[in-house]
C-alpha cells in the first residue's frame, strides 16, 4: 500500500505545534493533518489559525520539520451559527495550505429540521470546495453520523464527488458500538481519509492507546482498506488525563514501529 501514512495533530492536544512536528518527525512520520478544532467544553490546541499569517507560519514550521501537510481537521463549525461563511475560511486556509483534503464532523444533528439544515448547508460548502479541488471528508463523529453504514447512506444522499466519508477506526466503537472490521466494508468508495486509532473498552469509553495496544485488529482493516489510495493518519487520544509530552511522543514512536507489521509504505 502507497497511502500517505502521518499523524493527526490532535494526537499532542495539549502542546504546541512545534512540539508536534518534533514528535511526529522523531517518530518515522513525514505527514501530518493539522488541528484547527474548535470543541466547546473540550481541550483542543488550535495548530493552524485560519488566519493568512498564522496559516504561513503553521506551514513554514512544518516545512522546518520535513513533515508534509495533508489535511486539516476543522471540527465545530457545521450546525453552528455562521456555519456556511466560518467552513468557507476554513476551505479557504486549505486551499492558501495547497492542501486537498479538510476533515469535519456533521455538527449537532439531532432532528429532521437539523437535517434539512444539514444538506442543504453541506450542499453550499460542497459547490463552493469544488471550485477549488478540495475535499470535505464528513468525519464518523457523535450520534447522527455514528458508523460506517449510517454515514454512507448519508454521503450517498448529498450525492456529491468531493464529499466523502473520513473513516476512524475507534470512534465507530466508541460513538456507534459497531466494529470497525466489519463496517470499514460498507464505506468502501466513499472514504476520503481514514484515522488510524486503536481502542481499549467499548461504547462510550474514553481509551485510545497507541497502535497495537488496543483490541482493533489492524491486519483486517488494512486487508480492507488494500485498494484505497487515500491519505491516513495515526490519531492518539489516550484516557482523558493529560499526558506528559514524553509520552505522548513515546506512543507515536510505538504505532509508528507497529505500523511496520504490515504491508505499508511509511
Amino acid at each position: 500500500m502507497n497511502n500517505k501514512i502521518g499523524v493527526m495533530s490532535t494526537t499532542y492536544s495539549n502542546y504546541d505545534l512545534e512540539y508536534a512536528l518534533k514528535g511526529i518527525a522523531n517518530g518515522g512520520f513525514k505527514y501530518i493533518e493539522l488541528s484547527s478544532v474548535i470543541v466547546p467544553g473540550q481541550f483542543y490546541k488550535e495548530h493552524v489559525f485560519i488566519d493568512p499569517n498564522d496559516i504561513k507560519m503553521s506551514a513554514k514550521l512544518c516545512k522546518k520539520y520535513g513533515i508534509t501537510i495533508v489535511a486539516v481537521c476543522a471540527h465545530g463549525r457545521l450546525m453552528m451559527d455562521n456555519a456556511v461563511e466560518n467552513f468557507k475560511k476554513c476551505i479557504d486556509a486549505v486551499n492558501d495550505l495547497e492542501v486537498s483534503y479538510i476533515n469535519t464532523g456533521t455538527g449537532d444533528v439531532e432532528n429532521e429540521k437539523d437535517q434539512r439544515r444539514f444538506y442543504e448547508e453541506i450542499s453550499l460548502l460542497g459547490e463552493y470546495a469544488a471550485k477549488k479541488n478540495i475535499t470535505i471528508c464528513l468525519e464518523i463523529h457523535d450520534a447522527w453520523f455514528s458508523n460506517g453504514r449510517v454515514a454512507s447512506e448519508i454521503v450517498r444522499k448529498i450525492g456529491m464527488e468531493n464529499i466523502k466519508i473520513n473513516y476512524d477506526t475507534a470512534n465507530v466503537i466508541y460513538f456507534g458500538d459497531t466494529r470497525p472490521e466489519d463496517d470499514i466494508q460498507n464505506t468502501l468508495g466513499n472514504l476520503g481519509l481514514v484515522h488510524l486509532k486503536d481502542k481499549r473498552g467499548g461504547y462510550n469509553v474514553w481509551d485510545f492507546p497507541a497502535l497495537g495496544e488496543g483490541e482493533i485488529d489492524f491486519k483486517a482493516i488494512f486487508n480492507a482498506l488494500k485498494n484505497y489510495n487515500g491519505p491516513m493518519l495515526v490519531e492518539i487520544e489516550f484516557t482523558e488525563e493529560k499526558q506528559p509530552l514524553e509520552e505522548v511522543d513515546k506512543a507515536v514512536k510505538k504505532s509508528y514501529e507497529f505500523l511496520k507489521n504490515f504491508d505499508l509504505t511509511l
